[in-house]
């Protein structure tokens, strides 16, 4: 196959791994189809056998090698254990009223996020409250002891 072909299957890759959630397979197969493609351009001229074979290789290993750590990172796997600890005790205002078992949204360190009143009672508006585990993307929190209401 010609360099350039290499290129088109290793953009198209690539472009499909943005518009899917392939969990960067796709990817690594692109960066493997650029990568032969740009040995052709570089004027290595090997038989189309080889180019798969290469192909596979650099695919199959970049994917073993560095898959994980890039999904990880990119998506949020490799920092979660940091935030939970960071999150965990941290104080929040209510800004609504919200059942036991209800969903709300609150501030923390200056971003919004979805939270679930873990706590036996509901928590009207203003009401402190005390993250106390996360939960994927939602964090758990219970009302503050001694929390007073800011109507």
């Amino acid at each position: 196959m010609s360099w350039w072909g290499w290129l088109i299957i290793g953009i198209v890759l690539a472009g499909a791994e943005l518009l899917t959630d392939a969990a960067f397979y796709l990817a690594f197969a692109g960066v493997a189809a650029i990568c032969v493609g740009l040995l052709g351009l570089a004027g290595v001229g090997l038989p189309a056998w080889a180019q798969w074979v290469a192909f596979s290789i650099l695919a199959i290993a970049s994917m073993v090698l560095f898959r994980q750590k890039c999904y990880d990172r990119l998506r949020g796997g490799g920092g979660g254990a940091e935030f939970r600890h960071a999150a965990v005790g941290a104080a929040v205002v209510v800004d609504e009223d919200v059942a036991s078992g209800g969903r709300t949204r609150v501030r923390l360190q200056g971003t919004e996020w979805t939270a679930v009143n873990v706590g036996p009672d509901a928590m009207p508006r203003g009401t402190g409250a005390v993250v106390v585990d996360t939960d994927g993307v939602a964090l758990e929190i219970v009302e503050a002891p001694s929390s007073e209401s800011v109507h």
